[in-house]
């Protein structure tokens, strides 16, 4: 595992999981952590090294002044330290969530850095969309979140119980846990707090989807059938994301939510390779 030190300077982490061939930069979404992948990471490692990132305040990239600065071009700046520190480039990624709106802004900003994207449900809002008054349920939940457990077990075990991670596979959920808690005296304490969580769902602002036509890197863009309640946007948003996109490509996976990575590691991981061999 590799910290690397952002310009404020705020570390995220870069862990290679290693594997065969080119290298492939995987993304997560906001409050998760490159755990996340456990399950896709042995279907791409046959073909790939992988690599995944865990954004500031995330994972094993610990808060070292809080509160933290979530400005997105923050985290731009961490995928391209990250991809420097790789040093092959254009690389291929994969994001989820706040990780796939990333890596689009990046290539935006950037162009150049990717030779293939694959996305499963980029949150990212069009130029007029509006915003519902007061605090998303997201936001609220986030800084409602527990964030002291009596183990390590206890928390997984918690996750489990109930959704989105009762609906996930075991080892992905043990994975981003083990990876996004540090121990205590008391037991395990989230390395991503509440706070940091909800300011990321707050700091959100509308794109124009019409850039995205500059974007020359085919990207797949995936969705998951399974909408849960309350969480409508990000599949809502995968369509029009795709059409805008010059090389944009739809993949709708059935039986999957927005967790849809955390769920079906395996194939998640076949519709990676197809679009990234």
């Amino acid at each position: 595992m590799l910290l690397l030190p952002g310009s404020d300077g705020e570390p995220c982490a870069l862990h290679d999981f290693g594997g065969d061939g080119p290298p492939v930069l995987l993304t997560h979404g906001n409050g998760l952590n490159a755990g996340m992948w456990a399950t896709v990471v042995p279907v791409l490692k046959k073909h790939r090294q992988c690599f995944g990132l865990d954004f500031r305040g995330h994972g094993a990239s610990r808060i070292s002044q809080p509160p933290l600065d979530v400005e997105r071009s923050l985290l731009v700046d961490e995928i391209l330290n990250a991809v420097a520190a790789i040093g092959v480039g254009p690389i291929d990624a994969v994001g989820h969530s706040l990780g796939g709106a990333t890596l689009i802004r990046t290539e935006l900003e950037n162009p150049g850095t990717f030779r293939r994207l694959w996305l499963f449900e980029p949150v990212m809002v069009p130029d007029g969309h509006e915003r519902p008054a007061g605090d998303h349920p997201l936001v609220e939940a986030a800084r409602r979140r527990r964030t002291e457990f009596p183990s390590l077990e206890e928390f997984i075990e918690r996750l489990l119980s109930k959704p989105p991670f009762g609906g996930c596979e075991e080892s992905a959920v043990r994975a981003y846990a083990q990876l996004g808690t540090y121990p205590t005296e008391e037991g395990v304490h989230l390395s991503c707090s509440g706070d940091t969580e909800a300011r990321i769902f707050g700091s959100g602002a509308t794109t124009d989807f019409t850039a995205f036509r500059s974007i020359d890197a085919p990207v797949v863009v995936a969705r998951g059938e399974s909408v849960a309640p309350g969480n409508e946007l990000p599949p809502e948003m995968a369509e029009p994301i795709a059409s805008h996109l010059r090389f944009g490509e739809l993949l709708p996976m059935e039986g999957l939510t927005h967790f849809g990575p955390m769920e079906d590691g395996e194939a998640v991981g076949h519709a990676i390779l197809r679009h990234l061999m």
